[in-house]
């Protein structure tokens, strides 16, 4: 049973037993206890009834009147108003939910959550899979692009001679300097296989050519002329001859074997201290880097050299798990073995939670509005009753309780205090006046 109905049967019992209290003591006037009944009775019904209208004035018409009822109904947009309030800047006020959520360690939450699933060994493999979903969506040559305008716009800042030093200290560590080798033939012959190649070096011998002609004599000219009529000078021979022997030689060089090669690879490396502090050198880097940064063949070569990591990234997931797997292993390990480490960036992450959550706080009150707005007035009363009801219901039975407990002591004060005592007193003292 509901406190409505507890109120309900209340009144109706006090009413009920405030009409039985007429007629007895319309029955027997004389008796006192149906006397005090009669008045107790009285006056728990009018506490009832009168509470019984406050209450429901709340939600609607008593009686039908319309004078100060339906309060909820009529002060919607306060009440709506009041209650988003209360719950953004009171009930869920942001120094509030920043505490709660300071008492949450994430960090160790998610070392538990990846040590049950397999440790380093699972975070190495969604590193793979998120490395290869990032690269198979990528676009070598819009990136090859944006990259080329980073370094151009950047060239300034850095200088390349500490980086080549590195660079080739590194590659000679790992044994990567064969493999660049390879793949620097590679892009060389496919840059000089090109029909362009040969233009270029018929364009330079034809240069040569003239500046022969206009710096020689009369005589030369003449000889010259006489070969060329002879066929014994056809610059269009000489540059595929040149352009055959630069193929040639660009194939020979990809042998690890070649003697070319191997005489560059013995220079690098031992010419590789005395470069990186000789400023002849360190000056012809930069220059070098300004003509190369301002070149398309920059872009090609980017867009070849991404294409190729991209490709790679994206269909062998073994290759990229062996390389990405020992950073993410020593990584979690100095990680698990450093505290201070983990409490800075679980204040790091309940920076980023609270900051987002203040960020959208101001929807908190929102939503408590929109959702209040969307209801009734029936659902709006539905709503408060269903929070307060049992509390506004028991005043309804405290009022007749009241009521009744007033009605005893007034009639008890009345009958056995006021008329013997008090009132002839008051009587006397009025006569004394007259």
């Amino acid at each position: 049973m509901n406190y409505r109905k507890k109120a309900n049967i209340t009144l109706s019992i006090v009413f009920i037993g405030f009409l039985g209290s007429v007629l007895l003591k319309h029955r027997y006037p004389d008796i006192v206890e149906l006397q005090l009944l009669n008045f107790m009775l009285e006056a728990a019904l009018v506490g009832g009834i009168a509470d019984w209208f406050a209450v429901t004035a709340i939600f609607k018409k008593p009686l039908g009147w319309g004078y100060h009822t339906e309060l909820i109904p009529r002060n919607r947009v306060k009440l709506i108003e009041a209650v988003a309030g209360m719950v953004q800047t009171e009930l869920l006020h942001m120094d509030l939910i920043r505490r709660k959520i300071s008492g949450i360690d994430f960090l160790d939450g998610l070392i538990q959550f990846v040590e049950r699933r397999g440790g380093a060994a699972y975070l190495a493999d969604k590193t793979t899979l998120l490395i290869q979903g990032l690269a198979g969506k990528q676009d070598p040559g819009a990136l090859a692009e944006k990259l080329a305008e980073l370094l151009q716009k950047n060239a300034e800042k850095w200088t390349l001679a500490p980086w080549a030093e590195k660079l080739s200290r590194w590659a000679l560590t790992k044994g990567y300097l064969d493999q660049g080798l390879d793949r620097l033939t590679e892009l060389l012959w496919e840059k000089a296989s090109e029909a362009e190649t040969r233009l270029v070096i018929l364009n330079y011998l034809e240069t040569i050519k003239a500046e022969k002609l206009g710096n020689g004599g009369s005589i030369f000219r003449t000889l010259l002329g006489f070969v060329e009529m002879s066929d014994g000078l056809n610059m269009e021979e000489a540059a595929d001859a040149l352009h055959i022997e630069l193929l040639l030689t660009l194939r020979k060089f990809n042998d690890p074997a070649d003697p070319l090669r191997l005489t560059l690879k013995k220079s690098l490396v031992k010419n590789l201290d005395s470069l990186m502090i000789d400023p002849n050198f360190r000056d012809q880097l930069e220059l070098w880097k300004k003509e190369l940064l301002h070149e398309e063949f920059l872009k090609e070569l980017l867009t070849k050299v991404l294409r190729i990591t991209l490709d790679t990234a994206s269909t062998d997931s073994e290759t990229l798990n062996n390389l990405v797997g020992p950073y993410v292993r020593q990584g979690w390990h100095d990680l698990l073995n450093n505290k201070p480490l983990q409490v800075q960036l679980n204040t790091l992450v309940i920076d980023i939670v609270c900051q987002a959550i203040q960020n959208e706080h101001h929807e908190i009150g929102t939503i408590v509005r929109e959702t209040l707005t969307s209801y009734s007035n029936e659902d709006l009363n539905r709503f408060v009753e269903e929070k307060a009801g049992n509390d506004l219901q028991w005043i309804r039975i405290n009022g007749s309780m009241i009521g009744g407990a007033v009605g005893m002591f007034l009639f008890l004060f009345l009958d056995y205090v006021y008329d013997p005592y008090i009132g002839p007193f008051i009587m006397s003292f009025a006569h004394q006046f007259h």
